[in-house]
């Protein structure tokens, strides 16, 4: 049985060479991982305690699909040296309610393309806060695309083969 792989992007640009990533995972994707893109990241309510008792239906889904997974493949750009408010927005909706979470015990890839860094930060930030959360965290090999935006197409091709080997290589370890 194949294992289960939630992608996501955390990115709402239409041409998103991170989604583009995540669009390049499913195509390489080895037959022992299927992987599911999840897009309506960008649907979810800001976090709000005050939705708790009755939450909106995107936020059941959203957990449920997050429950269901056994890994979650992440590719996000860097703003302001952090994760984007909406990939942000999306893990605190997972982490609730306290000691019931979807999100602990996962395997975690996250993968980035940004500007001159690559994402450095983002992935060091995100990877501290979603181990804290009880999960395992891949970070080899590294996958910090610098201006991938010049060389990664929101449909997932590239002018770089050496990205897709970058990601063959983190897919194979969501496999070990």
């Amino acid at each position: 049985m194949p294992r289960s792989v939630l992608a996501i992007s955390g990115s709402l640009r239409q041409n998103s060479s991170n989604t583009g990533l995540v669009r390049m995972a499913m195509r390489l994707a080895p037959a022992d991982l299927a992987i599911t893109h999840w897009t309506r990241i960008g649907g979810l309510p800001f976090y709000n305690d005050d939705l708790e008792a009755d939450p909106p239906a995107i936020v059941s889904e959203w957990r449920d699909a997050v429950s269901a997974c056994d890994a979650v493949f992440v590719a996000a750009p860097e703003y302001n040296f952090g994760p984007t408010g909406v990939l942000k927005n999306a893990i605190d909706w997972v982490t609730r309610p306290l000691g019931q979470h979807a999100l602990r015990g996962k395997t975690i890839s996250i993968v980035s393309s940004a500007g001159g860094t690559g994402g450095a930060h983002m992935i060091e930030q995100l990877s501290g806060i979603l181990a804290l959360l009880g999960n395992t965290v891949i970070s080899e090999p590294v996958v910090q695309i610098a201006k991938g935006a010049e060389r990664i197409s929101a449909d997932g091709s590239t002018t770089d083969p050496e990205i897709e080997t970058l990601i063959a290589q983190r897919l194979a370890a969501l496999t070990r």
